[in-house]
């Protein structure tokens, strides 16, 4: 099988002509600023503060009232919560 080069260069130029690179001051032009790009969102603070005070709510629940259960049954209150 042979390949005819200045044929199949000649069928890739115009592929090549339509994907020309974008120069990086173009892109760069068009970003926003640094102080857009530092913007924290309110529902951020709202998921970062539930995220963590939810589940320690939790723990610190679920520890009382397992201390609670274990000094009930250590000094004879059979009350089954």
């Amino acid at each position: 099988m042979k390949m005819d080069v200045p044929k199949a260069a000649a069928a890739a130029l115009p592929a090549l002509l339509a994907s020309a690179p974008v120069f990086a001051s173009d892109a760069i032009a068009n970003m926003p600023t640094e102080s857009v790009a530092l913007e924290v969102q309110f529902a951020a603070y709202l998921a970062t503060l539930l995220g963590t005070f939810v589940p320690v709510a939790f723990l610190i629940i679920l520890y009382i009232q397992t201390e609670t259960r274990k000094a009930g049954a250590q000094f004879g209150d059979s009350d089954d919560l």
